[in-house]
This record gives C-alpha cells, sequence and structure tokens, in this order.
C-alpha cells in the first residue's frame, strides 16, 4: 500500500472472495484509497469508491455469533456486489469504524439547517453552508469559529426527505436529537448522495446500538406511564405531576427512572432523555399499530 496506513490491526474476516465458511484471523489495513484484508496468502483489496454500503443490519445472525464486534462492508467488484464482515474487540471496531466513516464522508462543506426545530416548534435559522466532520460520537457541524456538536447516542429519530434548502429541493437527512432539557431537529445535505447515503448509516450504526440497549432496559408499566406523562408535560415536570396513583410510590419510581438513565434530576425537576423519549416512542408506536 504506498498511501499512508491509517488503521492497522488483526481481527476476525469473513469475505465472499476469500471463501471461507468461517471467520479467520486475519490483518486489516486502511488508507485514504483502500481497504485491504489479507488472510493467509490471501489478499483483497476494496477501493473505498466502490463500498455501497456498511449496513449493520448485513451482519446476519448465523455469523454474528463469532463476532464479539462486527462491521460489514459491501462492495462492488466487475459489475458484482460482494461482502465483507470484519471482526474485532468493540474499541477496536468502533475506532476502524470511525476512521472508515470520516474517509468515506470526508471533512466537507454541507447545507444545514441547525437547528431547524427547537421542542417541535420551527425556529427563525436559516440554512448555512456549514463544515462537517466526524468524530467516533458526534457529527460536528462548523461555521466559523462556533462548532455544533450532534451526539448520535442523543439521536433519537432519522429520516430521508426532499427539503427546500437554499431555493432549492435538497435530498436531506433529518435528524431529531435530545439536547440538554429539549429536543432539536437538524437538516442535513450533502452534495453527493453516496455520501449522504453514508452519514445515515453512521447514525445508524450507533442508534442501533442505544436502540438494542433501551430494549434491554426492563421498564415496568408504571414506569413507562410516568414517561409518556413526562413526555406530554413537554419533557419536564416534578415527580408528582407525572406519578399521580397515590397507590405507587412515585420516589421508588423516580430513583428506578434516574437509574435507569430515563430521566435526569435537576432542582427537583425531572427531564426526559433521549433513552426515555425511545421508550416512549416506541410505546406510542406500538398503541398506533
Amino acid at each position: 500500500m504506498s498511501e499512508e496506513v491509517v488503521a492497522d490491526f488483526t481481527g476476525k474476516l469473513l469475505t465472499e472472495d476469500i471463501d471461507q465458511l468461517k471467520p479467520v484471523k486475519g490483518r486489516v489495513l486502511l488508507n485514504h484509497e483502500q481497504l485491504v484484508l489479507v488472510t493467509g496468502d490471501s489478499k483483497e483489496s476494496i477501493f473505498l469508491s466502490k463500498i455501497v454500503s456498511t449496513n449493520p443490519g448485513s451482519v446476519a445472525d448465523s455469523v454474528s455469533q463469532f463476532f464479539e464486534e462486527a462491521i460489514a462492508v459491501a462492495y462492488e467488484r466487475n459489475g458484482n456486489r460482494r461482502r465483507a464482515i470484519i471482526g474485532g474487540s468493540p474499541d477496536t471496531i468502533a475506532k476502524f469504524r470511525t476512521l472508515l466513516f470520516k474517509l468515506l464522508i470526508g471533512k466537507q462543506t454541507v447545507i444545514a439547517q441547525h437547528p431547524a426545530k427547537r421542542g417541535g416548534r420551527v425556529t427563525d435559522v436559516p440554512p448555512r453552508k456549514m463544515l462537517l466532520d466526524l468524530s467516533e460520537s458526534a457529527i460536528e457541524l462548523s461555521l466559523d469559529d462556533k462548532t455544533a456538536r450532534i451526539n448520535v447516542e442523543a439521536v433519537i429519530g432519522f429520516e430521508h426527505e426532499q427539503r427546500e434548502l437554499m431555493d432549492r429541493a435538497r435530498p436531506t437527512l433529518i435528524l431529531d436529537h435530545a439536547a440538554g432539557n429539549t429536543t432539536l431537529t437538524t437538516y442535513i445535505s450533502l452534495l453527493s448522495k453516496r455520501k449522504l447515503t453514508f452519514l445515515s448509516q453512521f447514525v445508524r450504526l450507533n442508534y442501533s446500538k442505544v436502540i438494542n440497549d433501551v430494549r434491554e432496559t426492563e421498564v415496568n408499566d408504571t414506569e413507562t406511564q410516568a414517561l409518556i406523562s413526562l413526555y406530554s408535560a413537554g419533557g419536564s415536570a416534578s415527580l408528582e405531576g407525572i406519578v399521580t396513583d397515590n397507590d405507587t410510590d412515585a420516589r421508588t419510581v423516580g430513583e428506578n427512572l434516574l437509574e435507569k438513565e430515563l430521566v435526569t434530576e435537576e432542582e427537583g425537576v425531572l427531564y426526559l432523555t433521549s433513552r426515555g423519549e425511545i421508550v416512549v416512542t416506541e410505546q406510542l408506536e406500538s398503541v398506533n399499530e
């Protein structure tokens, strides 16, 4: 590899070109032009320009048992789509994933409206050209000497839409995310649809982890109802205002919600966290189905 290597580690690899039935130990090298996977005498070189997806759902259950943590990469070769799965420790894969996305998306100028909404209400902030960059846990939008960070673990929903930004309809990623004691909505449009897709996948990879973690958290009916009441109150209220059943120990409910990081508390007021909003959103969606 003539280019400067930005990642070099040993992990578990499963690729269609190398054609093994189970993951094998191999070396992973990444530079600004290509990803190289080496196992024994075999080497698979994947140009970054040929990568079409990093969809987390493509790590099938049938092979996920072999990996502590993994990322799947789909790419084109001679008109066909191929796939490689790269596994390693959670820390190693998290760092590799960030480096890969930084190379696939790149630091670039985007059109962003931040925030387009605050607490569900439209703001008067106009769309502007901003510099986008990624860190392991955030999307960063910079303008002049100011930088806004959107923590991906605080994202509570996202979708694609055509939005009118700077006098033109553009493919746009819409992010709903918790910020302090409120919810913000941010619009981001990239000139390249391919890179916009990768940005969505970057969000989805991290969002999926939070969703899975929240789903594994046991929340009883009383706690769920308290979260819904807090949500209906605008995301902040006193404990007594959301637990009104005289037969229920409100203090215990509050302590449980704090321990599960579904709410925060400040001067006797409870605030719904992004994790808490996910519980409410999923509950409301199940009721409407």
